[in-house]
């Protein structure tokens, strides 16, 4: 059997995907080296390397903005791995806000390998367990498809693996056992509050009879303008602000070594109408407003006032037969289509930072494409949860 770096995050992150590409080998950097333990072929990896001739430094390149427990995990792995070998190393993550030297952690690494070869070694592949791991993984399309058949409670959001454990020994084997459930007696089992219990069993419902169910009456402003608005963002500092507003969409491309002529267009735009709501989803649009009001001294309190979170607005108030609550998740259910359904935050992301380098126009293109649909899918949400408000 050979465990590789990137199998090992993988079982870190999903048992079940790290089982089906188990005889699979990923290159994940420049440099590789090998070790036995027992009959396991141990592979790990690093981008480069630093020998003074007594003692080396390998170093793992990460795009991330601080250092990750999986890349704790891999960097453990690598240090692990040269002991092996008995060559003396310390392993580096450089990261894109500076630089961390990672402790080898050799139980922590013992007991993943052992769990690796135990779960390997059985002839089926683990159930489905989800969690945002999940988004963008090849196989997710089919673990839902295997859950969804045996009613599998891991389909419910707020239900991990520990959870699931817990509530299956209590005797909650499926969706109907969930949804018929006393709320009051899943948050004793689970140690959670009422609410989120009341929640589980609420879209335990929603699943199994596929519909939105109400939680509580949503709260929206009354306005006759609105905008909708959503950011993307690259790791090199470049956002789009996207916003849809009366039918049309705008955007705004602010660097962070050259925003000022955009950040004052963007704030003229949305001050055409001073009190109308500001829709968005989750904290992170309205954090980057207040970064680029933090930097260019601008008072945010009332334009922040404005900002309705449409993500919390769901949360609180809808049941929906989804098990994860993205944008894409949510207004997908209520029909809204993306122009490129392949195409997500992530890979907009990757995109911004390319255009930035070579201002390839067919690159923005595909990106505004996106952040449009994003704002449109919120549109088409806030409508539906006024739709609930007019008819409960």
């Amino acid at each position: 059997m050979t465990i590789d770096q990137m199998l090992l995050t993988t079982f870190y992150l999903c048992h079940r995907k790290a089982y089906l590409l188990k005889n699979e080998i990923h290159q994940t950097g420049n440099l590789s080296f090998e070790a036995d333990y027992g009959q396991i072929h141990l592979v790990a990896f690093a981008d480069e390397m630093i020998d003074d001739g007594k003692n080396k430094t390998l170093i793992l390149n990460r795009t991330s903005k601080s250092v990750r427990e999986r890349h704790t995990i891999e960097s453990a792995f690598l240090s692990f791995v040269m002991e092996l070998r008995g060559e003396k190393s310390e392993v580096v993550v450089n990261f894109l806000n500076g630089q961390k030297k990672i402790k080898s952690h050799d139980e922590l690494i013992l007991m993943m390998i052992n769990s690796i070869k135990e779960s390997f070694e059985k002839p089926s592949p683990p159930d489905p367990v989800f969690s945002y791991a999940c988004k963008g993984c090849p196989f997710y399309p089919e673990c839902i498809e295997i859950s969804s058949k045996t009613e599998d409670i891991s389909l419910i959001n707020g239900i991990g693996e520990k959870r699931k454990k817990t509530l299956l020994k209590a005797g909650f084997t499926d969706l109907k056992s969930i949804s018929n459930a006393n709320p009051q007696m899943i948050a004793s089992y689970t140690g959670i509050e009422l609410k989120e219990a009341n929640a589980i069993v609420k879209q335990a419902t929603a699943i199994s009879k596929f519909q939105l169910i109400l939680i509580e009456k949503p709260d929206l402003p009354k306005s006759d303008h609105e905008y909708f608005f959503d950011v993307e963002k690259s790791d090199e500092e470049l956002y789009l602000f996207g916003v849809f507003h009366e039918g049309t969409y705008h955007s705004f491309i602010l660097d962070t070594d050259d925003w000022k002529s955009s950040w004052k267009a963007f704030l003229e735009f949305i001050s055409k109408y001073p009190s109308a709501p500001i829709y968005h989803y989750d904290r992170f649009d309205k954090d980057v407003i207040q970064k680029f009001a933090n930097i260019s001294k601008t008072k945010s309190e009332d334009l922040l006032k404005r900002f309705v979170d449409l993500y919390s607005t769901v949360r609180k108030s809808l049941a929906i037969p989804v098990r994860f609550y993205s944008l894409k998740d949510v207004a997908g259910i209520l029909g809204f289509k993306w122009k490129n359904p392949n195409f997500k935050g992530y890979d907009a992301m990757l995109a911004l930072g390319e255009w930035k380098r070579t201002k390839d126009q067919s690159i923005m293109k595909e990106v505004l494409e996106y952040n449009e649909d994003d704002c449109k899918a919120l549109k088409v949400l806030k409508e539906r949860l006024v739709e609930m408000i007019n008819t409960n």
